[in-house]
């Protein structure tokens, strides 16, 4: 018995020692994608209210001979998030500090309550700004070699139910292509890869 639990307690520890290697030198790059992911370290994270902004546009009402003002209201919280990009994963927006708008239906964006994450950005259909892809985000540390890891879940789909389980270290590479697969799918389709 005693040999018993000395060759777990040998095989335990040398597979807790082992660390996995990890691709920290992952970059790809499509310009065709309106997309950025960056390993980014939080600034700040502001608050405000969406709909206290402009907005709306003038229609005419088909009715009468006025003008109307179309206007939305946005059920989200906004919050304008700075960010140091740390390290680019898919495209460069070729600045190291990010400014962009988040919204999240639920409060504060779960990305901000990590110092480092792997966010997923795009820019606006004018171009004058970014936004965070709504909920889409990876929860990066470093190991002690520097390089950067999240963990992958196994998402199992159940009756309206999802579940998240097997918890694994990943890469950024696997962290990436894991959203590319299934959250980015329609940003990826019939684009060419670089």
């Amino acid at each position: 018995m005693r040999n018993c639990s000395f060759i777990l307690i040998l095989f335990l520890s040398i597979g807790c020692s082992i660390p996995k290697q990890l691709n920290d030198t992952f970059y790809v790059e499509n310009k065709e994608v309106n997309l950025f992911a960056f390993v980014g370290k939080k600034i700040s994270v502001v608050a405000f209210n969406p709909n206290e902004e402009p907005v709306g546009e003038k229609v005419k009402d088909s009715l009468s001979v006025h003008s109307l003002i179309k206007k939305y209201n946005i059920m989200d919280r906004g919050f304008r998030c700075k960010y140091a990009i740390i390290k680019n994963v898919f495209n460069n927006p070729e600045i190291d500090t990010i400014d962009f708008v988040a919204y999240d239906h639920y409060g504060t964006p779960a990305f901000s309550k990590h110092e480092t994450v792997l966010l997923y950005v795009s820019k606006s259909s004018n171009g004058n700004n970014y936004f965070h892809q709504k909920y889409q985000f990876d929860f990066v540390e470093k190991n002690r070699d520097g390089k950067f890891y999240g963990y992958k879940y196994d998402r199992i789909e159940k009756k309206d139910i999802t579940i998240f389980k097997n918890k694994r270290i990943s890469s950024l590479e696997d962290l990436f292509n894991k959203k590319k697969q299934e959250v980015f799918k329609s940003l990826f389709n019939n684009k060419p890869e670089n």
